[in-house]
């Protein structure tokens, strides 16, 4: 029995050390990932504060711009399924928001819903665009409907990809409901214990699971679009810097009252399987935002650019080619 127990306890001992050692990754340098992910339209602004902002503008130039903004841990690749469906019809301007992407951690250590916006704000004065629509998945969509707010002269068009809201007291319940279907390292994050393990314990399984529990369809988790999540999380600083984040904090300031002061045309899309953000959220979009469209997409998760990028574009194209014409008559 002694001998059964002694085997089970080195068994255990051997897969944990197993474990540990094929999870822990050191920082990949920056000028690494740049060559691998820093292609095509990539460019850099470097701002004041010595923050590098990685950012895209593709498209017609001379065409309407949308402003793409990606969800936590994602990046502007979020959307490169999206860009070439939109390309002829609009200007794209697509960015890596601080903490994220090729971006990465910046001096300041400023990650909030305000730091995002002024982001926002220097991409498009550096590019020369006064007027815009924006567009945000996940918690893009929570920084694109407060521009609008903060805003509405600039903001033309507001589209928001299964966007985080507020937290009402019944999102807060269904929230826990489906907690156990959410990415196991947002769930890690929640224990100030583990969390700080997590600067260096990151094994790519986090970042596979992560995109199985976003996508409806299995198939769209490939390896290679996991490899790419996990890549640029291990930027130099970028761990540190998401895990600084007050995770979920940016949905406790306001009710859904606050969505009664956009005033600019909306368009809302969500995927009625999405384990992230239940699509039930958006009713507080629909309920009150004045000029508002809602579109639930069927097997569908919580990309529905990645997922469904050809039905999500034209949408996009319909909803923008109205409302912008009509609110510029005399063009």
């Amino acid at each position: 029995m002694k001998k059964i127990l002694k085997t089970v306890s080195l068994l255990l001992l051997l897969t944990i050390g197993v474990l540990t050692y094929t999870g822990i990754y050191f920082d990949i340098p920056r000028e690494k990932l740049e060559t691998k992910y820093a292609t095509g339209a990539s460019q850099f602004l470097d701002l004041p504060d010595g923050a590098r902002i990685h950012f895209r503008d593709e498209g017609e130039v001379n065409k309407p711009v949308i402003i793409l903004l990606h969800g936590f841990n994602g990046s502007l690749l979020n959307f490169e399924r999206l860009v070439p469906l939109l390309a002829n019809d609009f200007r794209l301007v697509s960015l890596d928001l601080p903490g994220f992407g090729l971006t990465g951690a910046i001096p300041s250590g400023n990650y909030t819903t305000s730091s995002y916006m002024d982001t926002v704000t220097s991409i498009t004065n550096y590019l020369g665009i006064n007027k815009f629509s924006i567009a945000g998945n996940s918690m893009g969509g929570g920084v694109a409907w407060r521009y609008a707010i903060e805003y509405p002269n600039k903001v033309e068009g507001l589209i928001l990809l299964a966007s985080s809201g507020v937290m009402t007291r019944e999102d807060r319940d269904r929230f826990e409901q489906r907690k156990d279907n959410s990415p196991i390292v947002w769930r890690l994050m929640g224990s100030s214990i583990i969390k700080k393990s997590l600067i260096y314990y990151t094994p790519k399984f986090f970042a596979t699971q992560g995109l199985k529990t976003s996508v409806f369809n299995q198939e769209l988790a490939t390896e290679e679009y996991a490899r790419q999540f996990h890549d640029l999380i291990l930027l130099e600083g970028s761990r540190k810097a998401i895990l600084s984040m007050g995770f979920g904090s940016r949905d406790r300031m306001y009710g859904p009252e606050i969505f009664k002061k956009i005033a600019a045309p909306t368009l809302v899309i969500h995927g009625k399987e999405d384990n992230i953000i239940g699509v039930e959220s958006s009713e507080s979009f629909e309920k009150n935002i004045k000029h508002v469209e809602v579109k639930v997409y069927l097997e569908t998760g919580h990309l529905p650019m990645y997922e469904d990028p050809k039905r999500t574009a034209n949408d996009i194209i319909k909803f923008l080619n109205i409302k912008l014409n009509n609110s510029r008559p005399s063009e």
